[in-house]
């Protein structure tokens, strides 16, 4: 997951990674309220507070159309062959 150059600003939607969720990688989804990263950048996320009192580091933010969900993966067993494919 990446956030880019992209700053949070009061009021966006973000998904967080709390300090408590680091091994698991649960994402708590929420509002900003106040940004706590000084810097434009951070290269493991800006800290926030969100409306809900919660501390994290902005991992995504809701809005990115690069959130998609990946694509399917294909099928590992592969189809019988039949007749016509040994010609």
């Amino acid at each position: 997951m990446s956030v880019g150059g992209r700053y949070p600003k009061p009021g966006e939607e973000v998904r967080i990674l709390q300090k408590t969720d680091y091994q698991s990688g649960n994402l708590t989804i929420g509002i900003v309220k106040d940004v706590l990263t000084k810097k434009r950048t951070h290269s493991r996320g800006h800290k926030v507070r969100l409306t809900s009192g919660i501390i994290g580091r902005v991992q995504s933010f809701s809005d990115d159309t690069d959130s998609s969900p990946e694509p399917p993966k294909p099928d590992p067993t592969p189809e019988p062959l039949d007749e016509y494919d040994l010609i």
